[in-house]
């Protein structure tokens, strides 16, 4: 239930999915990467949902299914994060 931070968000080898926000008052051109290592699965899933009225590409989350994943997401407008 962790809230991500602008930069770099990397999360150790997970032996349970992990949920994360995006940051609620992002600045237009905030970008946010995260990056898992192993354990990260389908079972084991870092999800990535929105904050407030946020969509990322119009979606409400996005999820990271594949060890050693990873995703960028940059803020383009208000509560409009895209995937980079």
């Amino acid at each position: 239930g962790d809230t991500l931070a602008q930069g770099m968000n990397y999360l150790p080898d997970l032996s349970a999915a992990a949920t994360l926000t995006l940051p609620g008052s992002p600045d237009i051109g905030d970008v946010v990467h995260v990056k898992g290592k192993g354990g990260v699965s389908s079972t084991n899933a870092i999800i990535i949902n929105k904050a407030g009225s946020q969509v990322i590409d119009g979606e409400t989350s996005v999820r990271i299914e594949s060890p050693y994943g990873a995703v960028s997401l940059v803020y383009v407008a208000n509560n409009d994060w895209r995937l980079i």
